[in-house]
């Protein structure tokens, strides 16, 4: 019934908006995709806190594809672990770009406690230096 409904609303969209020639884009919400993702409750990573693994990059192997293989489905954000890890093996990396990841480097994929720990230094260096211009005002030039 739902998707018959959605069909004819769709239906009613298309006439609108092919009268106005505007570009339109029609999505279906597809619940089952939701719904797979369950966490891993058994990720060692997430059991243990401390655990570390060294990984070699392999010939055609992403950043993206490694974070899932190590944390998939373990609720983390994929985002903090993806700078972490850029920024634990700068060596591997072409100027820090994610994109671009060297084939035989070895990197470490580090802890949960690890990623804390460089998130919480990299937090205290900005306020370090953000209060350190507190209550002062710069003029540069003439």
């Amino acid at each position: 019934m739902k998707k018959l409904v959605f069909i004819i609303l769709a239906f009613f969209m298309i006439s609108y908006y092919a009268e106005s020639n505007e570009p339109f884009v029609v999505l279906e919400y597809n619940q089952s995709v939701h719904s797979e993702k369950k966490l891993n409750k058994e990720n060692i990573f997430i059991k243990n806190q401390n655990h570390s693994v060294v990984h070699t990059v392999l010939d055609g192997e992403s950043l993206s594809g490694i974070l899932k293989k190590y944390y998939g489905n373990s609720g983390l954000n994929m985002k903090i672990l993806e700078v972490s890890l850029i920024q634990m093996n700068k060596h591997a990396f072409v100027r820090n770009n994610p994109h671009f990841l060297f084939a035989g480097k070895k990197i470490k994929i580090p802890s949960i406690n690890e990623v804390m720990n460089l998130v919480k230094n990299i937090n205290n260096n900005q306020t370090s230096r953000s209060s350190s211009r507190n209550g002062h005002i710069y003029f540069y030039g003439n």
